[in-house]
């Protein structure tokens, strides 16, 4: 018999791609965050801080009906202004939503700097113990119209840099993590194209439609603090 708070982990999954989906459709697009042409377009920039209540048009704060919301501040980390993340047994998403042709953006860079890591014996690969002290959500929309969503998380004690995970078909992947790296700014450079053709072999072309800073500890019932300065989409390298 499963777990029981498993069905919970799987609503809490099943209603974040219905926000998704949601956001994904119809006239609410507007306020999508488009390239200008650049070699780089800023999704989330933390230099100031963001007005919470309300938040500018294109973000919203995702809360889920079962969990109580993580704790957004803004502040200056090791001389690095930035938002950071706290839970306490919580869970919540930041979105923004976008609009990025993958083929013309394919990395993904962003700095993060993770204060209080996961302290828990529950193994984060599985349902029981899938909780990330900062998480990086990506939803994609094929040319044909079909919803593709990962992770890309900080891995806690199992997962290393360049590891994946599947919880059921949803993929996570790990792009750095471990004691020996908390406590200090870490500037990340992936190339989420190579990640999203990794993933999904057959590699359609698709657009990123949302990314969300995302940090949970309401399956373990710990406590986390992550901080970001940044979240970019660019070109590729020369």
């Amino acid at each position: 018999m499963p777990p029981p708070n498993r069905p919970r982990r799987a609503r809490l999954l099943a209603v974040a791609a219905i926000v998704v989906a949601a956001a994904g459709c119809g006239d609410d697009r507007h306020d999508a965050l488009k390239p200008d042409g650049g070699p780089e377009i800023v999704v989330m920039d933390f230099t100031k801080p963001l007005p919470l209540d309300p938040l500018p048009p294109g973000w919203y704060h995702h809360k889920f009906w079962t969990r109580r919301p993580m704790t957004i501040d803004f502040g200056i980390k090791d001389g690095v202004p930035a938002i950071r993340l706290a839970t306490h047994g919580t869970a919540s998403m930041l979105f923004r939503r976008v609009d990025i042709d993958l083929a013309q953006y394919p990395r993904l860079a962003w700095r993060w700097f993770i204060e209080q890591p996961i302290e828990s014996p529950l193994d984060e690969r599985t349902r029981e113990g899938d909780d990330h002290p900062a998480r990086l959500f990506i939803a994609f929309r094929t040319a044909s119209g079909e919803d593709r969503r990962m992770e890309v998380i900080w891995g806690n004690k199992a997962l290393k840099a360049g590891d994946y995970k599947y919880l059921g078909s949803f993929p996570h992947y790990a792009a750095n993590g471990g004691n020996a790296n908390i406590g200090r700014w870490i500037a990340e450079d992936i190339d989420l194209q190579a990640i999203y053709r990794h993933i999904w072999p057959d590699a359609a072309p698709a657009h990123v439609v949302d990314i969300a800073l995302f940090a949970d500890t309401d399956e373990t019932k710990a406590s986390s603090i992550a901080w970001f300065a940044y979240v970019k989409m660019t070109r590729a390298r020369p």
